[in-house]
């Protein structure tokens, strides 16, 4: 290898980080099911076609949640895990007022296009790959298919919106052709239909999209919140933190002076979950797009 050999390897990647191990969840609404079916087999009851009309409160405490049907559920704990609707329902419990991070409901395009050849060998998906340079992330999907999402650049306009339900599902033109042509940058061989193509949704993000795991000013009433975009595959592990930050707290250990410190099962390693505290300083270290 002679010197410009040399360089053009050391340039090319420069600044990159390989995670072999990350992987992706290519079917997220099996996966939704499968964790809902686990819930259910641990005692779990699910309410749908309804909504949350009101939270009751007693004493400073969480005593009830309404539901549209006008059936009424008495419980000493809720906890706030409505996605986009997360600072309505905080609303309607009337908590926030000590929150240091906000949160609100964002709508996000997804393209879909073919992979170009070659992108996922031996006819597998392909890597998932994150390019800050371009604003972009994309991964294959099973089938020969791609998908290409933005990092929020800062020449992206954020589509922030005031009601979820409203929400348009069709994707737009100009977002996708911008998506698309920034992923062709790094694959040539990329080909840009003409006609939009992909997936509509509605983030749930915190200032500095991070999440909020975290007790409120009303006892017995907790929060996960601004999750959305980079919290799926940390599902089952949220709920632990949820459960450990209740037992402290129901049991009158103050989280916000004492943070619960999680130790991983597997890892063996500690969190501190004041990370994710309601009251926290805006995350400097954080990316500020949706790769957290």
């Amino acid at each position: 290898m002679d010197d410009d050999e040399f360089w053009a390897e050391t340039e090319t990647t420069l600044g990159a980080v390989y995670t072999p191990d990350a992987g992706f969840v290519n079917d997220p609404q099996l996966a939704a099911q499968n964790l809902a079916a686990a819930a259910r087999a641990h005692g779990a009851e699910f309410r749908f076609h309804t909504s949350v009309r009101g939270i009751e409160r007693a004493h400073g405490r969480v005593t009830a949640v309404t539901l549209a049907d006008g059936s009424r559920i008495p419980c000493g704990v809720v906890v706030n895990a409505a996605g986009p609707w997360s600072t309505r329902i905080n609303e309607l419990a009337s908590v926030g007022s000590d929150f240091t991070v906000g949160c609100r409901p964002l709508r996000q395009e997804v393209a879909h296009v073919a992979a170009p050849a070659g992108f996922g060998a031996d006819n597998r998906a392909g890597i998932c790959v994150a390019d800050m340079d371009l604003g972009i992330y994309l991964r294959g999907e099973a089938g020969g298919g791609l998908l290409v999402g933005g990092t929020e650049p800062e020449c992206d306009p954020l589509q922030w919106v005031d009601d979820p339900d409203a929400v348009t599902a069709h994707p737009t033109t100009a977002v996708f052709e911008a998506q698309v042509t920034r992923a062709a940058r790094r694959l040539p061989a990329l080909e840009i239909p003409n006609r939009a193509r992909g997936v509509v949704g509605v983030y749930d993000v915190a200032d500095d999209w991070t999440p909020i795991y975290d007790r409120t000013e009303l006892d017995g009433f907790y929060v996960a919140m601004g999750t959305s975009g980079n919290q799926f595959k940390n599902a089952p592990v949220v709920g632990k933190f949820l459960a450990a930050i209740i037992e402290q707290t129901e049991n009158g250990v103050d989280h916000d002076e004492r943070p619960v410190r999680f130790v991983g099962e597997h890892t063996g390693l500690a969190i501190d979950l004041s990370a994710f505290s309601r009251k926290r300083p805006r995350g400097a270290e954080n990316s500020g797009t949706v790769l957290g």
